[in-house]
């Protein structure tokens, strides 16, 4: 994706860890066997890997892929800077079995709204795929965008991004299309002092609500777990919450 190539070297700065998410994801897989050193995860539209980079600090042991070449080679380099052992791959959502086995892993965990870039089947076939993927009681946890609120609101955007140091800042606007049932993100990074835009995109996400996502997690062979509704661990709230998180484990 050309537009994600654009903005890589700003990345960081539009969408830093989240310390609250990171316990999450954390807390999710960490009791999965006695020791986070003999925990395998996942890392799906893993972006400049500081996720996995962060939870390899933990003792997890980590792959990561990302279909962005400039993403995975940016990634690296923070790999080796920190001094820690996470492989990561050039690779898309769909295709994972060209790397990993089956029951190859502990965990999954695919945040950040990637799931959503995917088509209504695409999202079903990923999920199974998912569960082939992980050992029997593996977990897996994924975020996206709260789409029922966007919805029933008929909100045209989010919030825009502003970076930490006031550099840049992300623009984020969303179009329903009823009928083909799909939104068209646009969005927008901009130089926050001159007002100059570094790179545009507009893109087709699948609007997937929580019982939908609920639905196609049981059909693929998870029983749901915890459903939140903000990185902090909030409750779930339809009209309310911005993001919706859920974990599920394998049956």
């Amino acid at each position: 994706m050309e537009f994600y190539s654009d903005f890589s070297k700003n990345y960081d700065k539009i969408f830093p860890l989240n310390n609250k998410k990171m316990e999450l994801i954390d807390d999710t897989f960490k009791n999965l066997k006695k020791q986070r050193e003999n925990i395998k995860l996942l890392d799906i539209g893993c972006g400049t890997g500081s996720y996995s980079i962060a939870l390899a600090e933990k003792g997890y042991q980590l792959k990561a892929v990302d279909i962005d070449a400039e993403m995975i080679a940016m990634a690296e380099s923070k790999m080796k800077e920190a001094r820690v052992d996470v492989d990561f791959y050039r690779l898309g959502m769909l295709h994972l079995k060209d790397k990993f086995k089956s029951s190859s892993f502990d965990g999954v965990y695919i945040i950040g709204n990637v799931l959503v870039h995917l088509k209504k089947e695409e999202i079903k076939e990923f999920l199974k795929l998912a569960a082939e993927l992980l050992d029997e009681g593996g977990k897996i946890f994924i975020q996206i965008v709260n789409y029922y609120r966007i919805l029933e609101l008929n909100l045209e955007g989010l919030p825009t991004i502003y970076s930490q140091d006031d550099s840049v800042r992300f623009e984020r606007d969303y179009k329903y299309q009823e009928e083909k049932n799909t939104i068209y993100f646009i969005s927008r990074l901009i130089d926050h002092f001159n007002d100059q835009i570094l790179s545009e995109n507009k893109i087709e996400l699948y609007p997937l609500c929580k019982s939908e996502l609920e639905e196609n997690l049981n059909e693929a062979g998870f029983e749901i777990g915890t459903v939140y509704g903000s990185p902090t661990g909030d409750q779930y709230r339809e009209l309310n919450s911005i993001p919706l998180i859920i974990t599920a484990q394998k049956k």
